[in-house]
Order: structure tokens, then C-alpha cells, then sequence
């Protein structure tokens, strides 16, 4: 009778540890979905600023530069992402960086196939400004100036 009654927690966790296991997992995907997301903000926008300098004088050498530098920042640092690309464009005073890519989640495109507003792609957008920095400085200079003399 004693072996009977000891059976039950191999069948409990028969039955409990897949559940548990699979959390585990789509907590640790989670958790790489979300530092993936933070690199590629982070990295577009640094690719954009890369764009931006005093000493860039055309669209043609901005372009080069972030091109070069939206592909180096996000070099192996991308864990739960596939089918990466990217664009970038330069129009007038603006730099654009552009990230697309796809999650690769466990389950989650046989959850898609069900669910279709679902949508398990990555599009990561930043923009920078065009300007000389040290002319942006001295108007801000000169705007500190006039409200210190309108204060006064």
C-alpha cells in the first residue's frame, strides 16, 4: 500500500515539469528579445549621431559612415534574432537608420499561425539631425544669454 500511495508525485510532476520548463524557456527568450530591442535602439540611434559630425562635409561620406557603423555596432550582439537587415538613408538634414529583423521564439510561430495580429518582427527606426554641432552650441549660447538677460 506504501508504494501506491508514493506514485502520485512521479505523475504530478510528470505532468508539472514540462509546464515548467517551458516558462523557463520563454522567460529567458523574453529576456533576450528584450536586450536584442535595447541594442538596436541604442545602436541605431549611435549610427545616426555617427553621421552628424563637423568634419563630414557630404550626404555621400555621412552615408558611408553610418552604413559602415550601423552594421559594426550590432556585430555579434544579437542572440534571439534572424533574417537581420539593415537601410540608411540620408535626405537633407536627417539621417536615418533603419533595423528590421525577426524574433525567433520558441513556439511562437506555431502561436502566430493562430493568432494573426501577432507579429514577431523587429522594426527599429532612428533619426539624427544634420548640423554643426559648434554652431548648435554658439545659438545655444546665445539663447542662455537672452533668457539670463530677460531674468534679470
Amino acid at each position: 500500500m506504501k508504494n501506491i500511495e508514493n506514485g502520485y508525485f512521479t505523475v504530478e510532476a510528470a505532468l508539472i515539469f514540462p509546464m515548467v520548463l517551458l516558462f523557463t524557456v520563454m522567460m529567458i527568450f523574453l529576456a533576450f528579445f528584450s536586450y536584442d530591442r535595447c541594442i538596436l535602439e541604442q545602436s541605431a540611434y549611435e549610427a545616426a549621431l555617427r553621421g552628424t559630425g563637423n568634419h563630414i562635409k557630404s550626404a555621400q561620406e555621412a552615408y558611408s559612415q553610418v552604413y559602415e557603423a550601423a552594421g559594426r555596432l550590432v556585430e555579434e550582439k544579437l542572440f534571439a534574432v534572424h533574417d537581420f537587415k539593415y537601410d540608411v538613408s540620408v535626405f537633407g538634414e536627417f539621417i536615418t537608420v533603419d533595423y528590421d529583423c525577426v524574433v525567433n521564439m520558441p513556439l511562437m510561430g506555431w502561436l502566430c499561425e493562430y493568432i494573426p495580429e501577432m507579429d514577431l518582427t523587429l522594426d527599429i527606426s532612428s533619426r539624427a539631425r544634420r548640423c554643426r554641432q559648434t554652431r548648435t552650441i554658439r545659438d545655444c549660447r546665445v539663447i542662455n544669454k537672452l533668457i539670463n538677460e530677460i531674468g534679470e
